[in-house]
Protein backbone atom coordinates (compact mmCIF):
# COMPACT_ATOMS: atom_id res chain seq x y z
CA UNK A 1 0.00 0.00 0.00
CA UNK A 2 3.07 2.39 0.94
CA UNK A 3 4.79 1.45 -2.36
CA UNK A 4 1.43 2.51 -4.15
CA UNK A 5 1.29 5.97 -2.81
CA UNK A 6 4.62 6.68 -3.25
CA UNK A 7 4.50 5.87 -6.84
CA UNK A 8 2.08 8.74 -7.78
CA UNK A 9 5.00 11.09 -5.73
CA UNK A 10 7.34 11.62 -8.82
CA UNK A 11 3.80 12.58 -11.24
CA UNK A 12 2.85 15.49 -8.15
CA UNK A 13 6.26 16.82 -7.95
CA UNK A 14 6.81 17.10 -11.97
CA UNK A 15 2.77 18.99 -11.79
CA UNK A 16 3.91 21.01 -9.16
CA UNK A 17 7.37 22.40 -10.72
CA UNK A 18 5.87 22.20 -14.39
CA UNK A 19 2.75 24.98 -12.64
CA UNK A 20 6.04 27.02 -10.35
CA UNK A 21 7.69 27.14 -13.82
CA UNK A 22 4.71 28.43 -15.69
CA UNK A 23 3.67 31.02 -12.72
CA UNK A 24 7.57 32.24 -12.56
CA UNK A 25 7.71 32.53 -16.78
CA UNK A 26 4.39 34.80 -16.48
CA UNK A 27 5.56 36.73 -13.73
CA UNK A 28 8.66 37.22 -15.60
CA UNK A 29 6.63 38.13 -18.98
CA UNK A 30 4.41 40.67 -16.92
CA UNK A 31 7.75 42.18 -15.04
CA UNK A 32 8.84 42.32 -18.93
CA UNK A 33 6.27 44.15 -19.85
CA UNK A 34 5.71 46.42 -17.28
CA UNK A 35 9.40 47.72 -17.80
CA UNK A 36 9.05 48.11 -21.40
CA UNK A 37 5.82 50.44 -20.45
CA UNK A 38 8.22 51.83 -18.26
CA UNK A 39 10.63 52.88 -20.72
CA UNK A 40 8.78 54.19 -23.33
CA UNK A 41 7.02 56.48 -21.38
CA UNK A 42 7.66 59.90 -22.78
CA UNK A 43 7.93 62.67 -20.00
CA UNK A 44 5.96 65.74 -20.72
CA UNK A 45 7.74 68.76 -22.28
CA UNK A 46 9.18 71.31 -20.06
CA UNK A 47 8.81 74.32 -22.59
CA UNK A 48 7.23 74.93 -26.12
CA UNK A 49 10.20 73.99 -27.65
CA UNK A 50 10.64 70.71 -26.22
CA UNK A 51 6.85 70.16 -27.44
CA UNK A 52 7.94 71.60 -30.88
CA UNK A 53 11.18 69.07 -31.15
CA UNK A 54 8.90 66.30 -30.16
CA UNK A 55 6.17 67.02 -32.88
CA UNK A 56 3.85 67.13 -29.66
CA UNK A 57 0.89 69.36 -31.09
CA UNK A 58 -1.38 68.90 -28.05
CA UNK A 59 1.30 70.12 -25.92
CA UNK A 60 2.02 72.69 -27.78
CA UNK A 61 -1.74 73.64 -27.86
CA UNK A 62 -1.70 73.63 -24.05
CA UNK A 63 1.04 76.22 -24.21
CA UNK A 64 -0.69 78.49 -26.15
CA UNK A 65 -3.89 78.48 -24.47
CA UNK A 66 -1.83 79.23 -20.82
CA UNK A 67 0.07 81.72 -22.45
CA UNK A 68 -1.05 82.98 -26.19
CA UNK A 69 2.32 84.22 -26.43
CA UNK A 70 4.00 81.19 -26.09
CA UNK A 71 3.42 81.10 -30.27
CA UNK A 72 5.48 83.92 -30.79
CA UNK A 73 8.27 83.28 -27.83
CA UNK A 74 9.82 80.05 -26.65
CA UNK A 75 12.80 79.21 -24.65
CA UNK A 76 15.40 79.94 -27.29
CA UNK A 77 16.84 83.45 -27.81
CA UNK A 78 16.94 84.04 -31.58
CA UNK A 79 15.10 80.96 -32.46
CA UNK A 80 11.19 81.49 -32.29
CA UNK A 81 8.86 78.84 -32.15
CA UNK A 82 7.46 79.39 -35.41
CA UNK A 83 11.50 79.06 -37.02
CA UNK A 84 11.91 76.00 -34.76
CA UNK A 85 8.60 74.01 -36.26
CA UNK A 86 9.78 75.17 -39.75
CA UNK A 87 12.95 73.98 -39.44
CA UNK A 88 11.98 70.60 -38.10
CA UNK A 89 9.49 70.09 -40.75
CA UNK A 90 6.51 69.88 -38.29
CA UNK A 91 3.95 71.76 -40.92
CA UNK A 92 1.55 70.89 -38.30
CA UNK A 93 2.41 72.60 -35.24
CA UNK A 94 3.31 75.41 -37.62
CA UNK A 95 0.16 76.14 -38.76
CA UNK A 96 -1.14 75.67 -35.06
CA UNK A 97 1.57 78.68 -34.70
CA UNK A 98 0.33 80.72 -37.46
CA UNK A 99 -3.28 80.45 -36.43
CA UNK A 100 -2.41 81.29 -33.10
CA UNK A 101 -0.60 84.70 -33.88
CA UNK A 102 2.74 83.85 -33.73
CA UNK A 103 5.18 86.76 -35.71
CA UNK A 104 5.34 85.81 -38.81
CA UNK A 105 7.99 88.72 -39.70
CA UNK A 106 9.97 87.53 -36.80
CA UNK A 107 13.70 87.03 -37.71
CA UNK A 108 15.88 84.41 -36.26
CA UNK A 109 19.68 84.87 -34.89
CA UNK A 110 20.75 84.48 -38.45
CA UNK A 111 18.27 87.31 -39.48
CA UNK A 112 15.77 84.71 -41.41
CA UNK A 113 12.48 85.30 -42.05
CA UNK A 114 10.05 81.89 -41.69
CA UNK A 115 9.32 82.31 -45.49
CA UNK A 116 13.42 82.01 -46.22
CA UNK A 117 13.23 78.79 -43.48
CA UNK A 118 10.31 77.50 -45.84
CA UNK A 119 13.01 78.07 -48.77
CA UNK A 120 15.47 76.28 -46.74
CA UNK A 121 13.38 73.21 -45.73
CA UNK A 122 11.20 72.85 -48.99
CA UNK A 123 7.74 73.44 -47.44
CA UNK A 124 6.16 74.89 -50.23
CA UNK A 125 2.24 74.61 -48.18
CA UNK A 126 3.14 76.65 -45.88
CA UNK A 127 3.64 79.74 -47.96
CA UNK A 128 0.54 80.71 -48.79
CA UNK A 129 -0.73 80.26 -44.91
CA UNK A 130 1.95 82.58 -43.74
CA UNK A 131 1.31 85.16 -46.47
CA UNK A 132 -2.07 85.12 -45.54
CA UNK A 133 -1.28 85.95 -42.18
CA UNK A 134 0.76 88.94 -42.84
CA UNK A 135 4.28 87.98 -43.87
CA UNK A 136 6.46 89.88 -46.28
CA UNK A 137 7.74 87.72 -49.46
CA UNK A 138 10.12 90.44 -50.40
CA UNK A 139 11.66 90.89 -46.93
CA UNK A 140 16.09 90.52 -46.95
CA UNK A 141 18.47 88.51 -45.67
CA UNK A 142 21.78 89.67 -44.10
CA UNK A 143 23.22 88.77 -47.72
CA UNK A 144 20.52 90.53 -49.07
CA UNK A 145 18.27 87.81 -50.54
CA UNK A 146 14.88 86.88 -50.64
CA UNK A 147 13.05 84.20 -50.36
CA UNK A 148 12.90 84.03 -54.04
CA UNK A 149 16.96 84.87 -54.62
CA UNK A 150 16.94 81.49 -52.45
CA UNK A 151 14.65 79.71 -54.47
CA UNK A 152 16.76 79.98 -57.66
CA UNK A 153 19.92 79.04 -55.76
CA UNK A 154 18.41 75.98 -54.36
CA UNK A 155 15.91 75.14 -57.74
CA UNK A 156 12.80 75.29 -55.00
CA UNK A 157 10.31 75.06 -57.52
CA UNK A 158 7.29 74.33 -56.17
CA UNK A 159 8.49 76.94 -53.30
CA UNK A 160 9.12 79.49 -55.80
CA UNK A 161 5.43 79.29 -57.64
CA UNK A 162 4.04 79.48 -54.27
CA UNK A 163 5.82 82.89 -53.58
CA UNK A 164 5.36 84.26 -57.21
CA UNK A 165 1.47 83.36 -56.69
CA UNK A 166 1.45 85.17 -52.83
CA UNK A 167 2.79 88.68 -54.22
CA UNK A 168 6.51 87.81 -54.22
CA UNK A 169 8.54 90.24 -56.69
CA UNK A 170 10.43 88.73 -59.28
CA UNK A 171 12.62 91.26 -60.90
CA UNK A 172 13.81 92.47 -56.89
CA UNK A 173 17.16 92.87 -56.71
CA UNK A 174 19.51 91.19 -54.05
CA UNK A 175 22.79 93.69 -52.74
CA UNK A 176 24.79 93.16 -55.43
CA UNK A 177 21.98 93.74 -58.32
CA UNK A 178 20.81 90.59 -59.00
CA UNK A 179 16.91 89.22 -59.65
CA UNK A 180 16.29 85.47 -58.55
CA UNK A 181 16.63 84.74 -62.29
CA UNK A 182 20.54 85.79 -61.67
CA UNK A 183 20.55 82.96 -59.04
CA UNK A 184 18.81 80.55 -60.64
CA UNK A 185 20.42 80.83 -64.15
CA UNK A 186 23.68 79.16 -62.10
CA UNK A 187 22.69 75.77 -61.30
CA UNK A 188 18.45 75.95 -61.65
CA UNK A 189 16.63 73.34 -63.67
CA UNK A 190 15.41 74.46 -66.89
CA UNK A 191 11.69 74.46 -65.09
CA UNK A 192 12.69 77.20 -62.69
CA UNK A 193 13.94 79.27 -64.91
CA UNK A 194 11.15 78.95 -67.39
CA UNK A 195 8.87 79.92 -64.18
CA UNK A 196 10.82 83.34 -63.45
CA UNK A 197 10.66 84.09 -67.32
CA UNK A 198 6.91 83.83 -67.44
CA UNK A 199 6.52 85.92 -64.75
CA UNK A 200 7.98 88.58 -66.52
CA UNK A 201 11.32 88.63 -65.01
CA UNK A 202 13.46 91.10 -67.17
CA UNK A 203 16.58 88.59 -68.45
CA UNK A 204 18.42 91.92 -69.41
CA UNK A 205 19.14 93.22 -66.19
CA UNK A 206 23.09 93.27 -65.65
CA UNK A 207 24.00 92.35 -62.10
CA UNK A 208 27.35 92.30 -60.83
CA UNK A 209 28.75 92.91 -64.94
CA UNK A 210 26.66 89.79 -66.56
CA UNK A 211 23.68 89.43 -67.31
CA UNK A 212 21.65 85.98 -66.41
CA UNK A 213 22.61 84.49 -69.56
CA UNK A 214 26.03 85.74 -69.05
CA UNK A 215 25.99 83.75 -65.27
CA UNK A 216 24.47 80.41 -67.34
CA UNK A 217 27.13 80.23 -69.13
CA UNK A 218 30.28 80.66 -67.29
CA UNK A 219 28.33 77.84 -65.17
CA UNK A 220 27.96 75.86 -68.48
CA UNK A 221 24.25 75.74 -67.49
CA UNK A 222 22.93 74.33 -70.97
CA UNK A 223 18.98 74.33 -70.25
CA UNK A 224 19.34 77.82 -68.66
CA UNK A 225 21.33 78.90 -71.99
CA UNK A 226 18.85 77.61 -74.05
CA UNK A 227 15.88 79.33 -72.67
CA UNK A 228 17.25 82.53 -72.01
CA UNK A 229 18.80 82.97 -75.18
CA UNK A 230 15.28 82.49 -76.83
CA UNK A 231 13.92 85.24 -74.22
CA UNK A 232 16.30 87.55 -75.62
Amino acid sequence: MNRHRLSWLPTIVIALFLASCGGEKKQAEESQAAGVEAETEVPTPKTIDEAIARGNIEAVKSFIAADPNAASSGARPGSPPLHQAILRQKSDIALLLITSGADVNAVDSSRRTPLHLCVERDLADLVAPLTEAGAKPDEKDPAGWTPLHHTGAKDRVAVAKALLENGADVNIRSELGGTPLHEAAASASAELVKILLDAGVDASIVADGGSALDIAKEFENEAAIKLLSEAK
